[in-house]
């Protein structure tokens, strides 16, 4: 839901958390394509060091 506004900041708290391997490299693949397209800036917290990497 928060993608529907077209927002300008998109802050994310374990997007990750509880996605099957597929599903987190769809959310990954998007959060990659997502600044470039709308020219959002994406701010993400995890636990998992090599997540936020």
């Amino acid at each position: 839901m928060a993608l529907l506004t077209g927002p300008s900041l998109l802050v994310l708290d374990e997007p990750m958390n509880g996605l099957d391997p597929f599903g987190i490299a769809e959310l990954r693949n998007f959060l990659r394509a997502l600044p470039g397209r709308t020219g959002a800036s994406i701010l993400m917290s995890s636990h998992l060091l090599g997540e936020i990497e």
